[in-house]
């Protein structure tokens, strides 16, 4: 999953976010999800407004043109964490052997609460962030 379809995706659920709550909850380097928030501010899906009256901050939301991207960018992540959840369950997996079309994944999956966290318990989650 790309980095614009992992933002639209957290963004959905998470309005209004900062770019940095963005890049430390897909643990991606912040000057790379700004480029790609400014990417999709030219595109027309999302907006950055400034909130705050005394502490002013920067946040970015969906248009809704945005809302219909990150609905399909969220979808997609929900089927991808039903085929992890499937084969950790069916054991056709070893937990500690995820593909790495999962492995790139897994932050926001853990994030978003898509994947329950009593199925990665074997894994050490913290060698893969």
């Amino acid at each position: 999953m790309n980095l614009r379809d992992k933002i639209l995706a957290y963004l959905y659920q998470n309005k209004e976010s900062t770019v940095e709550n963005i890049a430390n909850a897909l643990r991606e380097d912040i000057y790379e999800v700004d480029a790609t928030l400014k990417y999709l501010e030219r595109e027309g899906y999302v907006v950055r407004r400034t909130k705050g009256l005394i502490f002013k901050k920067i946040v970015y939301d969906l248009t809704a043109g945005g809302l219909e991207e990150a609905k399909k960018a969220y979808e997609n992540l929900q089927n991808k964490a039903k085929q992890l959840e499937n084969l950790i369950v069916n054991g056709n997996i070893d937990p500690s052997q995820i593909p790495e079309e999962y492995v790139d994944i897994l932050p926001l999956l853990v994030t978003l609460s898509l994947i329950d966290m009593l199925l990665l318990q074997n894994i050490l989650l913290f060698d893969l962030f």
